[in-house]
């Protein structure tokens, strides 16, 4: 009863501890900011994409999907600020606080 919703968590602060490492490492010059905001974002929209399809597949474009798509959206963005944005912030912010320089030419001043 309690292991899916603990399961659907897991996941998504895997996918999103992943993507934010993927968006350090290459998109370095980035804020760490942008790069927590961004991690979240696409964390929570990858899993919702495909009930998002799946339901436009089905439905077509009409107006008896909007509600269902609205419903996602809006979940997906409620999970991103929940869920994933405290954990890119934290995981964003430890990495760019111990992190090193990208330019080469400080290393030889």
């Amino acid at each position: 009863m309690i292991l899916g919703p603990l399961v659907m968590v897991a996941v998504l602060v895997g996918l999103t501890l992943a993507i934010a490492f993927m968006l350090d490492v290459m998109a370095s010059r980035t804020s760490w900011k942008m790069r927590a905001v961004w991690a979240a974002l696409i964390g929570a929209f990858v899993p919702a994409s495909l009930p998002i399809l799946t339901l436009l597949s089905e439905t077509g474009f009409t107006p008896e999907a909007i509600p269902p798509v609205g419903v996602l959206v809006v979940g997906a963005f409620i999970l991103a600020a929940v869920i994933g944005f405290p954990v890119a912030y934290v995981f964003s912010k430890k990495r760019a606080a111990g992190g090193f320089s990208a330019d080469p030419g400080k290393d030889f001043d």
